[in-house]
C-alpha cells in the first residue's frame, strides 16, 4: 500500500511547479487539482492523471491528504481554513493572511483540526540562509543585534490582466508582503519581531489608477533587542534583488550578494583580519564556510532546481511530508508563519498612525 501524500493543487500559475517538485522528492503525489482556468486545470490534470476539480468543495471532496494553496494571495487564508476544516493538511504559499481578522480565524481553524499547517516560505530554505544561520547558531558572529533584508523585484507586469485591468496586486489590500525578508531573518536569529514602525515612499508611481505605494520601509525591534531593516519594492525599474539580507554581530559581519558578479561575503573574528580604524578588515567570501557547515546542500542533485526558486522547496517539502507523518512538528505552524506575516499587517497601522511604532501581536497568546 502506497504511503504517498496524495496532494491537491489550487491554482496552476503558481502551483504548477509542485508537480515537478513532488516527482523529485517523491513521497508525494499530485491527484488533484482546482484552477478557475478550467481549459488549463483540464489540460494540467489529464497529463498528470490528476482528477480536476471545478471548486474548492469538489477538491476538498476528492481522495487526497493535503492541499497545496497557491492561489492569489487574497485567498490564501480562506482556503486554508476551508481545508483545515476539512481535515486537509495545509501547505499554503505565502502571505498566510492579509488582515488581523484573518489571522484570528487562520489560529482558531489551525487549533481546532488535527490537520498541519505549514507556511511554505521558500525563502527560509535558500542555501546562503541556511548556511548563514547555522553559522550565528555556531557563535561565529559572536551577540547578533543587527540584521537587514531586502525584497527588490520589478512585478509591474503582474499588476495587469490580459485585458489590460488591474489585478489584486493594485488595490494594496495585502499590507506590506514581507515574508521573504522577515521570514529569513527570523529563522537565522530565532527571533520575533515585537513592534514595527513603517513608511512608504511616496514617489515611482507608474500608473495613475494605482494608490498602492511603490516601496515600503520597515523598521523593527525583536523579542530579543535586535533591530532589524526592511525594503519591500514590488514596482521599481530596476535589476532584481529579491533576497538581500545582512547581518552585524560583535564578532562578525555578512552581506549577500548585490549583482555584476557580486558574491555574497562575511568578515569573522575568529578566521580573519582585525578589524579596527587603522587596520581595516576585508571581506571573505561566505562560500568557503559552506562544506563545513551545509555539505548536504553542495550534495544535492541537479534535478533539485526543479522548482522555481532553485532548491528551496526540494528541501521544503521533505519537511512538511515529515510533519504529515508525525515525525516532527511543522517547522513554520501557523505560529512562526503569523510571526513572519503579522509586521506586514500592523505595518499598515503603522502607515496610519504615521510611522508610529506599533507592538505585534503574539499569535501564541491569543
Amino acid at each position: 500500500m502506497s504511503t504517498d501524500v496524495r496532494f491537491g493543487v489550487i491554482g496552476l500559475t503558481r502551483g504548477l511547479s509542485f508537480l515537478r517538485l513532488c516527482e523529485v522528492v517523491g513521497g508525494a503525489r499530485v491527484t488533484a487539482i482546482h484552477d478557475t482556468d478550467e481549459v488549463r486545470g483540464r489540460a494540467v490534470a489529464a497529463e498528470a492523471q490528476a482528477t480536476y476539480a471545478s471548486t474548492m468543495d469538489e477538491l476538498l471532496d476528492t481522495d487526497i491528504d493535503a492541499v497545496v494553496i497557491a492561489s492569489p494571495v487574497p485567498y490564501h487564508c480562506q482556503h486554508a481554513i476551508q481545508a483545515l476544516r476539512a481535515g486537509k493538511h495545509v501547505l499554503s504559499e505565502v502571505i498566510a493572511c492579509t488582515s488581523l481578522d484573518e489571522a484570528h480565524a487562520l489560529v482558531d481553524a489551525a487549533r481546532n483540526s488535527d490537520a498541519v499547517y505549514m507556511l511554505a516560505e521558500n525563502y527560509r530554505y535558500l542555501d546562503e540562509v541556511e548556511l548563514t544561520q547555522r553559522m550565528v547558531a555556531d557563535g561565529r558572529f559572536g551577540e547578533v543585534y543587527y540584521g537587514e533584508a531586502e525584497y527588490l523585484h520589478d512585478c509591474r507586469d503582474l499588476w495587469y490582466a490580459e485585458d489590460g485591468s488591474l489585478t489584486w496586486r493594485a488595490d494594496g489590500r495585502i499590507g506590506v508582503y514581507c515574508t521573504h525578508s522577515i521570514g529569513p531573518l527570523l529563522y537565522i536569529t530565532d527571533d520575533r519581531v515585537a513592534s514595527v514602525s513603517a513608511a512608504a515612499v511616496p514617489g515611482g508611481q507608474f500608473d495613475t489608477e494605482v494608490s498602492a505605494p511603490v516601496m515600503h520601509l520597515l523598521h523593527l525591534h525583536t523579542d530579543a533587542g535586535r533591530v532589524l531593516r526592511v525594503r519591500v519594492d514590488h514596482t521599481s525599474p530596476r535589476p532584481h534583488q529579491m533576497a538581500y539580507y545582512g547581518l552585524q554581530g560583535t564578532a562578525g559581519s555578512f552581506e549577500s550578494w548585490r549583482g555584476n558578479g557580486d558574491t555574497s561575503k562575511v568578515w569573522l573574528a575568529d578566521a580573519h583580519e582585525r578589524s579596527g580604524c587603522y587596520e581595516a578588515a576585508q571581506w571573505h567570501g561566505l562560500e568557503e564556510f559552506a562544506r563545513h557547515y551545509i555539505p548536504e546542500r553542495l550534495a544535492a542533485p541537479p534535478e533539485a532546481e526543479v522548482s522555481d526558486h532553485g532548491t528551496s522547496e526540494y528541501w521544503m517539502l521533505p519537511e512538511f511530508l515529515d510533519a504529515v507523518h508525525g515525525r516532527r512538528p511543522a517547522p513554520i505552524d501557523v505560529y512562526r508563519g503569523l510571526d513572519y506575516t503579522l509586521p506586514g499587517i500592523f505595518a499598515a497601522e503603522s502607515l496610519a498612525a504615521g510611522g508610529a511604532a506599533i507592538d505585534v501581536d503574539d499569535p501564541r497568546r491569543w
